[in-house]
């Protein structure tokens, strides 16, 4: 399949406006317009990195990748419309979202064994371990799914952590793969070692902050009344 160079460059152009979003999210009041405003722009640009990182894995050839940006659609979706629902309600939505990341799972361990056994060569510069690892993760995650199905829905402190840590996870993928996996396309001056890798881990010490001072105290609100970017509700 003959990549279109047009996507590349969409994919990276994304990539930065996503990181500065996300970097806006997390830094704005929750609750707030701003962070509300570079919340939407986070999600949209999410969606636009995850589908043009899909099709460079596919016309590339690099299953790792794929995955990976499968795992982060799935969490900015997830994410979102954790922020949409009300207090103690799911829908379908999540019961399809809880089959999928364990397909997702499934599939990371079975071609994590393929590569470690050498039946097929995967054609990825990555360990086996790391589909492990990934695999790991999206089980991990369909656990916390399957305890939210189980309590039918989530309190509203419970809802902005899950909306939080998911969304902030998947900024933690994209994060990393723009300052370590295309540290190339940066000037020569800010490719070192503690510039490339501050951003990445900010995320997570962000993301932390952020859920220890929601558990500690009183929750704010994530979404406005009307919802963000006033999508109906998903059923």
């Amino acid at each position: 399949m003959t990549e279109i160079p047009l996507i590349a460059s969409l994919h990276l152009i994304v990539g930065a406006t996503t990181v500065a979003a996300g970097a806006g999210a997390l830094v704005f009041r929750k609750g707030s317009l701003l962070h509300r405003t570079a919340g939407n722009m986070f999600f949209v640009a999410m969606l636009v990195l995850c589908a043009s990182g899909l099709y460079m894995s596919i016309t590339r050839s690099i299953i790792f990748t794929f995955f990976l940006a499968m795992l982060s659609l799935y969490l900015v979706l997830t994410g979102w419309v954790t922020a949409l629902r009300k207090d103690g309600e799911i829908g379908r939505f999540e019961k399809t979202a809880f089959l999928a990341i364990l397909l997702n799972s499934a599939a990371l361990t079975a071609l994590g064994c393929v590569a470690s056994f050498g039946w097929w060569n995967v054609g990825d510069e990555v360990p086996p371990s790391a589909f492990f690892v990934l695999a790991g993760l999206a089980a991990l995650f369909g656990v916390f799914d399957f305890h939210t199905i189980i309590r039918r829905g989530l309190n509203r402190k419970q809802r902005i952590i899950r909306h939080l840590w998911r969304m902030c996870f998947s900024m933690f993928i994209a994060t990393g793969i723009f300052f370590l996996g295309n540290n190339d396309l940066l000037p020569d001056a800010l490719r070192t070692p503690l510039f490339l890798i501050t951003p990445v881990f900010a995320v997570l010490l962000a993301m932390i902050f952020w859920i220890v001072r929601i558990q500690i105290t009183r929750p704010v609100s994530v979404v406005s009344d009307t919802s963000m970017l006033n999508a109906p509700q998903t059923k």
